[in-house]
C-alpha cells in the first residue's frame, strides 16, 4: 500500500463523496480496467489493483475515518490511533501554553504499534480476490454441477522463494535510508519515524530477483474445481475460499469469486424459484380435456386439463420449479392451442359445424 496514495483521486471522487458515489465510481472503473476485459494488459491490471485497494478503504467507514485522519499509516496493522491523537494533543497543548516548538514533534512510529516499528516481513497481507466467470446452460444451472475452471493465479516465485531478492547476491547499504532502516514522515505537528519502505527496516538491500523482477510472485494459471449449487441464477456470485492470489509476508490467500452466466432456454422462463412454460396442445385436447405429458426437472409428469380449456389458461404444478436447498418453486404451465398447419377438407367442414355450437359470437361486445 503506497504511503502517498490518494484513494479519492484514484476513484476520481471528492473527499466529501457519499458512499453511493464511491460505489458508483468504483464499479465504473472496475468494469473498464478489470483483467478479464483487458487480458495480458499489465497496466490495466495494476490500475485495477489500485482501484480495488482504494475502494476497500473508502467503502469501509472505520478504515475511511482512519485514512482521512492519518493517511495510509493509520491503516497498518497494530496502529494505535488514540496514542497518535495523544501526541497531537500534547503538541498542540505545548503550543497553546506558549512553549516554542522548533519543527514538528518527533516520535517513533513503533510507539503507535505497541512495540518496535514493523518491517515488511512483519506485515502479513492477505492475497487478492480473483474474479472469473462461467457460462452454463439453463438446465445445468438449475440442477447444479461440478466444473473445472481455469483462473489466473499468482504463485510464489520458485527462484527467490518469495523474497524478491536474487539468490546468492550480496547486500548493499540502502541508499534511501543510508543504512539506518528508518524514514521520517511529517504530518502536521508530528514527525513520525517508520521502517524504510525500500529495505523494510533492514538497512540493507539486495539485487531484485531476475525471474520475478523483485515482486516475489509470478503470474500463472490454475485449474480449480468449483461446485455450482442447484438453482444458480444468472449473475450469481460464488466465493471459493482460499483460491485467490497468494498472501504476502505469510498472509492468508485471497478468495476466488465466480460469477455465473446462464444461457436462456427456448421454452422455459425463470422467475425466482418459479418456472413458466408455454405448452402447445391440440384442438381435441383443449375441447375434450384429458391428461397430457409435461416436462419437468424431475422428468416428465402427467397433468390433467379440463374439457373446454382455453388458450392462455394457466395451471400450476406445485414443487416442480427450481430447487434450492430445502426450498422449491412451482411450475406454471400456460396452455397454447395449436391449429394444424395443413389444409384438410374434413377438418374444415367439422370446424364449420363446430362454429354453430357457440352460444354467442366469441368477439361480441368488443368495440371502442
Amino acid at each position: 500500500m503506497a504511503n502517498d496514495a490518494n484513494f479519492y483521486a484514484v476513484l476520481g471522487v471528492e473527499q466529501t463523496a457519499a458512499e453511493t458515489d464511491i460505489r458508483s465510481a468504483y464499479r465504473k472503473l472496475a468494469r473498464k480496467h478489470h483483467p478479464d476485459v483487458n487480458p495480458g494488459n499489465n497496466e490495466a491490471e495494476e490500475t485495477f489493483k489500485q482501484i480495488s485497494a482504494a475502494y476497500d478503504v473508502l467503502s469501509n467507514p472505520e478504515k475511511r475515518k482512519l485514512y482521512d485522519e492519518f493517511g495510509t499509516e493509520g491503516l497498518r496493522g497494530g496502529f494505535e490511533p488514540e496514542q497518535a491523537r495523544a501526541y497531537r494533543q500534547w503538541s498542540e497543548g505545548r503550543t497553546a501554553a506558549g512553549h516554542a516548538q522548533e519543527g514538528p514533534v518527533e516520535f517513533d512510529l513503533g510507539d503507535l504499534f505497541g512495540g518496535a516499528a514493523p518491517n515488511r516481513r512483519g506485515w502479513a497481507m492477505a492475497g487478492e480476490d480473483i474474479a472469473a466467470s462461467v457460462e452454463l446452460d439453463f438446465v445445468t444451472a438449475l440442477r447444479g454441477t461440478l466444473l473445472e475452471v481455469r483462473v489466473p493465479a499468482r504463485v510464489t516465485c520458485p527462484t527467490c522463494t518469495g523474497s524478491g531478492e536474487e539468490p546468492g547476491s550480496s547486500p548493499t547499504t540502502c541508499t534511501v535510508c543510508q543504512g539506518s532502516g528508518k524514514q521520517q514522515v511529517v504530518r502536521g505537528p508530528m514527525r513520525m519515524v517508520r521502517a524504510c519502505n525500500s529495505c523494510g527496516g533492514d538497512g540493507k538491500v539486495r539485487p531484485a530477483c531476475e525471474a520475478c523482477q523483485g515482486a516475489g510472485i509470478l503470474q500463472s494459471e490454475e485449474t480449480v474445481q468449483v461446485r455450482i449449487p442447484a438453482g444458480a441464477d444468472d449473475g450469481s456470485e460464488l466465493r471459493v475460499r482460499g483460491k485467490g492470489g497468494p498472501g504476502m509476508f505469510e498472509g492468508p490467500p485471497g478468495d476466488l469469486l465466480i460469477r455465473t452466466h446462464v444461457r436462456p432456454h427456448p421454452h422455459f422462463k425463470r422467475d425466482g424459484l418459479d418456472l413458466h412454460l408455454k405448452l402447445p396442445i391440440t384442438i381435441e385436447e383443449a375441447y375434450l380435456g384429458g391428461s397430457i405429458q409435461v416436462p419437468t426437472l424431475d422428468g416428465p409428469v402427467q397433468m390433467k386439463i379440463s374439457a373446454g380449456s382455453q388458450s392462455g389458461a394457466k395451471l400450476r404444478l406445485r414443487g416442480k420449479g427450481v430447487k434450492r436447498g430445502k426450498d422449491a418453486g412451482d411450475l406454471y404451465v400456460e396452455l397454447s392451442i395449436v391449429v394444424p398447419d395443413q389444409e384438410n377438407p374434413e377438418l374444415a367442414e367439422a370446424l364449420k359445424n363446430a362454429s354453430k355450437l357457440y352460444s354467442h359470437a366469441p368477439r361480441e361486445g368488443i368495440a371502442l
